[in-house]
């Protein structure tokens, strides 16, 4: 029997799943099994019977634990109930926008952002999504960013200290190079390193928080950001920021090499 049909096994059982998951911490003894599980005791005893038969569970001197593969199953459930939350928040967001621009390790970890609000702009307040970056960036003495597109008031507001970093997407360098309105200042920041690469979504992290804004599905940049002050979403950007920022090029030598 395939993973995929195991896990389909115990989920289409409340029971089968409340066992799975009471077993998650550790061995139980019976009757704390029986106890935990909402169920009557031969409903339980009957979907202990069915999960020990498929190798998913097994007995123990006073009750019962996960074998090796009801603990991968009891991940993977987890993650699914992980992902399921993370849509029910807002589920017009995950449908509109492209998550596969994310790196497929980093998707996986999506439901890391946790408790998160997404900021939109409104008929009555156009600007909100910008304000809330710029708020948030100018309110901290030091952040990472990653932008894809030029902003002004992004700039404006970017914190120049050593302990700053921002990446630039190569389409935004190669517009600057080609435009007569705007230049490219490889000075502008006394501090803040400065590097580029191409990337095609933004994200903004902290200490204090953290903000990502994915590309819509028709390829739009959209005004609708994620923003989460949760240490799981803050750590999940601070390691996709370490990611990119590791395989970006310092800004001067890109500039040499045009």
């Amino acid at each position: 029997m395939g993973v995929k049909s195991v896990i389909q096994f115990v989920r289409t059982s409340s029971v089968r799943t409340d066992i799975i998951g009471s077993l998650c911490p550790g061995d139980k003894p019976t009757n704390e099994l029986l106890s935990a599980v909402d169920a009557s005791e031969s409903a339980i005893y009957d979907a202990l019977s069915n999960l020990e038969g498929r190798g998913l569970v097994t007995s123990t001197d006073d009750g019962w634990r996960l074998t090796g593969t009801g603990r991968l199953v009891a991940d993977t459930i987890h993650r699914q109930r992980s992902l399921e939350d993370l849509f029910a928040v807002d589920p017009q967001y995950w449908e509109r926008h492209d998550t596969s621009v994310l790196p497929q390790p980093f998707r996986c970890r999506l439901p890391e952002l946790d408790e998160y609000t997404v900021i939109r702009s409104t008929q009555t307040d156009i600007n909100r999504p910008v304000r809330e970056v710029v708020t948030r960036v100018e309110s901290v003495p030091n952040c990472d960013v990653v932008s894809p597109v030029y902003h002004p008031e992004y700039e404006a507001a970017m914190p120049d200290s050593a302990d700053s970093r921002l990446v630039l997407s190569c389409a935004v360098i190669d517009d600057m190079l080609n435009s007569e309105s705007v230049s490219v200042d490889a000075g502008r920041y006394a501090e803040t390193a400065v590097r580029v690469t191409p990337v095609p979504y933004a994200l903004a992290v902290s200490d204090d928080w953290m903000i990502l804004t994915l590309p819509e599905l028709d390829g739009a940049w959209p005004s609708a950001k994620i923003v989460s002050e949760t240490d799981s979403a803050i750590s999940w950007a601070n390691d996709l920021f370490a990611r990119i920022w590791a395989d970006a090029t310092p800004i001067e030598t890109y500039l040499a090499d045009r």
